[in-house]
């Protein structure tokens, strides 16, 4: 079986054998019709999707390996130009964290998709009976189903290179941890992807940040033992220092928290359980903190007072 990095290295090496040419944003589509003869349509899937079997509005995009029934196209992917909001259980995700480049998320791995079912592993029962695939936003950016997980990872690793990460990250010469509400659309616009994405690929690759959005898979760390109203009066805390908390503001940060929560704690301990919290690590155990997190991180967002220039590089960047 051909994994998935074997698959990226055959598949652009063939792209370039073509004419095509690798620079950022990967050109996705140009790469899906050179390689592959995929076409590339948008649809309004209300229009195309059986309502009483599915929610149109949940799918991000479907693939027809072969003739496509609907049309009458040979090998063809469809984008959904009507989804619904995405959702994290019941916390609506700020649209300007996932819609900007989505399509070219679901371009490439629907793209994945085809390169590992018909073009590098295909069986003589897939060539006779070619499925359809279908994804929704959290199969294809967050909680992927097993089957998905070569198209997800063909996906990213195609339009987020690890060596082009890092390169990047070097080239804008950042060290230590990364503030992703001050640089995210550096990234974003070089790679053409969303931020949901951009913080996948760095915690994949072991890249520190805080200000993520996205909820992390990450296994308990061990001493994590903060109460879910703990965690909700440090964020409140957070606030009246314009979440830019330093080691030093600990000792004063601590004397709040305690008098709030009637604890006992330390300045040192408190500071590290409010990076793990802006960095996200509370979200996947406490939604209602994950909700909080984002909705202040978005009123701060809207209250602070920057450079014009600095205004105008965030609206050319993303939404």
């Amino acid at each position: 079986m051909v994994g998935f990095e074997e698959a990226i290295k055959k598949d652009v090496e063939r792209f370039k054998q073509l004419g095509g040419t690798v620079s950022y944003p990967f050109p996705i589509e140009e790469f899906a019709v050179k390689v592959f003869g995929l076409d590339i349509q948008y649809e309004n899937f209300d229009l195309i999707i059986n309502k009483e079997k599915y929610e149109p509005g949940d799918f991000f995009g479907m693939l027809f390996p072969e003739k496509d029934p609907i049309s009458g196209f040979e090998r063809v992917i469809y984008i959904n130009t009507n989804r619904k909001p995405f959702k994290l259980g019941d916390y609506e995700v700020p649209a300007k964290f996932y819609i900007e480049n989505a399509d070219r998320q679901t371009t490439a791995h629907e793209v994945g998709h085809f390169s590992d079912k018909y073009f590098h592993n295909k069986t003589i029962q897939e060539t006779l009976f070619p499925e359809i695939f279908i994804d929704d936003p959290t199969s294809i950016i967050v909680y992927p189903r097993e089957s998905e997980v070569f198209a997800n990872k063909y996906a990213r690793n195609l339009l987020v290179p690890e060596q082009e990460l890092k390169d990047l990250i070097n080239k804008i010469n950042f060290h230590g941890t990364i503030d992703l509400r001050e640089n995210i659309t550096l990234f974003t616009k070089y790679f053409g992807v969303t931020q949901f994405l951009i913080e996948i690929r760095l915690n994949e690759l072991g890249v520190h940040f805080n200000n993520g959005v996205y909820i992390k898979k990450l296994n308990k760390t061990k001493g994590n033992d903060y109460s879910e109203q703990e965690l909700l009066a440090l964020l409140e805390i957070g606030k009246s220092y314009d979440f830019q908390i330093s080691y030093y503001d600990a000792d004063s940060m601590v004397g709040l928290f305690n008098k709030i929560t009637g604890g006992t704690r330390a300045s040192g301990p408190i500071y590290m359980a409010y990076k793990r919290l802006m960095d996200g690590e509370y979200d996947s155990k406490f939604p209602s903190v994950f909700e909080k997190r984002i909705k202040v991180l978005i009123e701060f967002e809207k209250n602070k007072s920057v450079p014009e220039n600095v205004v105008e590089f965030r609206r050319n960047g993303t939404k």
